[in-house]
């Protein structure tokens, strides 16, 4: 397995790992091909360097991270990972931890010491993966948890 930058060129490569990974959660997902376009715009705009993909013999896994991130709750910038998505056929094959493990990075070369997260609060699976990386909850709003750790 290879982790490398994302590229503008990897939207097609987003939609599908995206659909895949939040299949029969699109409580907490973009539903259309529409809305998971233009949210890898957005991400890419936030911040370009932050996105790292997986791939096997094709892309597998996505990680985007924001390091321009400000926090209200810590009142300064942070590592905001905005999403972590894996082909669900990938699952429990350490693709998510590698992925975790290199925006972890990323952001600590980008001078953050905090990394906080969002994960829906029924995607038990999600919330028990963050937590065996250190994750901790920090808060609520509405179906959201907030999760955050010292990087």
């Amino acid at each position: 397995m290879i982790i490398r930058r994302g590229k503008k060129e990897d939207i097609k490569h987003f939609v599908e790992i995206y659909q895949d990974a939040y299949e029969d959660l699109e409580e907490y997902a973009y539903t259309t091909r529409r809305e998971i376009k233009n949210y890898y715009r957005w991400l890419m705009n936030r911040d370009p360097e932050g996105i790292f993909f997986a791939e096997l013999s094709e892309p597998v896994g996505v990680i985007a991270c924001d390091s321009n991130w400000f926090s209200p709750f810590e009142m300064k910038k942070v590592g905001e990972i905005h999403e972590l998505a894996v082909k669900r056929e990938f699952w429990g094959k350490g693709i998510g931890s590698k992925l975790l493990e290199k925006g972890i990075g990323y952001l600590r070369e980008k001078n953050k010491d905090f990394a906080e997260l969002w994960v829906g609060e029924r995607n038990d699976r999600a919330k028990k993966f963050y937590e065996k990386h250190g994750f901790k909850e920090r808060g609520r709003f509405g179906k959201w948890i907030r999760m955050f750790r010292k990087i």
